[in-house]
């Protein structure tokens, strides 16, 4: 499946990245660009810019940027082509596929997810009906998960075999390299391959759109001296810290209800499903992480959190409580019974017992303190002392500073303290926390103007005043106004630019203005190496201004003409300063020449090149 380059270019014209972009992240108008929060790392000052005149977005803090379907493609991750499938429908543009289009030459991206799509339906089949696999479907009825539980989950099982999976690869042609990226597949030292799942009851790991992105493979008997979970590796579709397990399947009933429960693994989330409780996701084997949280803020704010009743689950919830605070979650814990994990305690108790478990889930406070009191960490006063600042930096994540009153008032009645007293050992965090963040703030904003530094490359000293018209230009290049391309083109080849990045720059331009193709997201777009292009971006929108003179006209509509002349302006001060280091460059020579036919030239030479420069600094308004 292929969408015509043409049809693309349509669909990134008819946008606007801005309308996009504030469905997902509340965005502010500053000047001529919007800010907000970063939806793609955790921050307190908006360091997130989005251009409506460039149709671009940058972050300054993690450097994430990219044209409108660089940012559905992160914030949802959606392969380019559902990406573009989105903004074509928000902008009402039906789109034709390209038919009879070889699969060799499939975008990178669709080729994994289609590895993937066949790997899901080849393991699917050898559940439902290969006749060696009736032990992993005893093991599911064992496990009270129904074969409708599996289709919708779609469970498989890969075979106790080496290479049972590879002869399917081999039969419906699938590249076995990318299958081993993938983690389908693994090599011997002879480089043979083999199957990299056998044996395991396996679960799909969907998107959040439903594509399948991953695995997560389980052991049938405990005795096996093995992993008991396998997982595919980190890829190009899938990273386990933006991956919430089920989210496709409950997100619906999330937006509906409000509140998600948290588990840690697939049973878990299945069986709580299989009983009705549908609005659940998992971490599925990995700590919470700050990704999963902000993927879940998307449909809701409010969480409760249900890990085992051990230890380790306890201290996997105290992880989550603190990652969920930072992102401004209202958290809630369901405390289960000793020796109990969700999925055993839905099937012995049912439906109704749990929803009566969930009406006495614990605000975080309270969970952390049963926590402490259970461990004995009260019994001892230094003990207790620290427990208590460990709850008060808990409380020191709270954004609201008015729910955070409330919560040292209940501190202050459950353990008989001064509320002063709690409030100075608050205040004190919250300083401590302050000055990190604007340490933190003030390598953003270091890492930030470096970005610059990463487009001058090797301009010496010597030509720093040069380097900023080299620099100008290059703004103005990659601006988009045809008249202004045209009028630098037209003066100046792209070989004339000193800095090799620059050259490579508005050799870009060049190319592309002949093409007649010149949006800056586009643009951007073209620059291959990341770094570069991450510099880019930056250096197009920091600050974003030319000039005072330029600011002014640019709010009262005469943008075209005086940008346009500045332009101009900015191509003579070029031309000027090549005509200064020509005349430096011959009044050296001078200097030494005996000569004096060759010093009487050089002169003659100077001096219509100084006529030269007295036209250009004329034309200058």
């Amino acid at each position: 499946m292929r969408i015509p380059e043409s049809k693309i270019e349509e669909i990134r014209t008819a946008a606007n990245i801005v309308d996009t972009i504030s469905t997902y992240v509340p965005l502010k108008k500053r000047g001529k660009n919007y800010v907000g929060l970063c939806p793609f790392h955790q921050e307190k000052t908006p360091s997130f810019t989005v251009s409506d005149e460039k149709q671009i977005f940058h972050c300054f803090g993690c450097h994430a940027g990219g044209n409108v379907f660089k940012f559905l493609m992160e914030y949802k991750n959606v392969s380019f082509v559902e990406a573009v499938e989105e903004v074509a429908e928000q902008a009402g543009i039906s789109i034709e596929y390209e038919k009879g289009y070889d699969a060799e030459k499939q975008d990178e991206l669709e080729i994994y997810y289609d590895i993937n799509l066949q790997a899901a339906k080849y393991f699917s089949n050898n559940l439902l009906k290969n006749e060696n696999a009736e032990h992993a479907r005893n093991y599911l009825t064992n496990r009270n998960i129904k074969p409708q539980t599996q289709r919708i989950f779609g469970m498989g099982y890969a075979m106790n075999e080496w290479e049972h999976f590879l002869k399917h690869a081999d039969e419906n042609k699938i590249d076995t390299a990318k299958a081993k990226t993938l983690g389908l597949l693994d090599t011997r030292d002879n480089g043979e391959y083999y199957d990299k799942f056998r044996d395991r009851i396996i679960f799909p790991i969907f998107s959040p759109n439903g594509r399948v992105i991953a695995f997560g493979g389980r052991i049938l008997d405990a005795s096996q001296k093995t992993a008991k979970y396998l997982n595919s590796p980190e890829s190009i579709i899938y990273s386990k810290r933006k991956s919430l397990y089920g989210l496709y399947h409950s997100k619906e009933e999330i937006r509906r209800l409000d509140y998600a429960i948290l588990v840690e693994g697939y049973m878990d989330l299945i069986a709580l499903y299989q009983h009705g409780i549908k609005n659940v996701v998992a971490s599925s084997g990995t700590s919470l992480t700050e990704e999963q949280v902000q993927l879940l803020s998307r449909f809701t704010k409010n969480i409760y959190v249900l890990f085992d009743a051990d230890l380790a689950g306890q201290k996997a919830s105290m992880r989550s409580i603190e990652i969920l605070l930072k992102q401004n979650f209202e958290i809630k814990v369901i405390d289960l019974p000793k020796g109990e994990d969700p999925d055993s305690y839905i099937n012995k108790f049912g439906k109704d017992e749990f929803e009566a478990t969930l009406k006495k889930a614990k605000n975080f406070i309270e969970y952390q303190t049963q926590v402490y009191k259970d461990t004995g960490m009260f019994d001892d006063p230094a003990k207790q002392t620290q427990s208590i600042r460990d709850i008060i930096n808990m409380i020191a994540l709270v954004a609201d500073e008015l729910k955070r009153s409330l919560l040292l008032k209940t501190i202050a009645k459950d353990f008989g303290l001064r509320e002063k007293l709690l409030e100075s050992e608050l205040n004190t965090l919250l300083r401590q926390t302050a000055n990190k963040e604007s340490r933190a703030e003030a390598i953003q904003t270091q890492k930030a103007k470096a970005t610059e530094t990463e487009l001058n490359g090797s301009v010496k000293q010597t030509q720093k005043k040069e380097g900023n018209f080299e620099r100008e230009l290059i703004r103005l290049l990659f601006g988009g106004n045809v008249d202004i391309i045209e009028t630098i083109l037209e003066n100046i080849s792209p070989s004339e630019f000193r800095n090799d990045k620059y050259k490579y720059l508005a050799e870009i331009v060049s190319e592309a203005y002949n093409d007649q193709v010149i949006s800056p997201a586009v643009l951007i777009e073209k620059v291959e190496e990341e770094k570069l292009r991450t510099a880019l971006r930056s250096f197009l929108l920091a600050g974003d201004t030319i000039s005072p003179k330029w600011d002014d006209f640019h709010y009262n509509g005469k943008i075209e003409k005086d940008t346009l002349e500045y332009a101009q302006n900015t191509v003579n001060n070029f031309r000027v300063q090549q005509i200064d280091e020509q005349i430096r460059a011959n009044n050296e020579k001078i200097a030494s020449l005996q000569d004096d036919e060759d010093i009487k030239d050089l002169m003659n030479l100077n001096h219509e090149l100084n006529r030269k420069k007295k036209t250009l600094l004329q034309r200058e308004k």
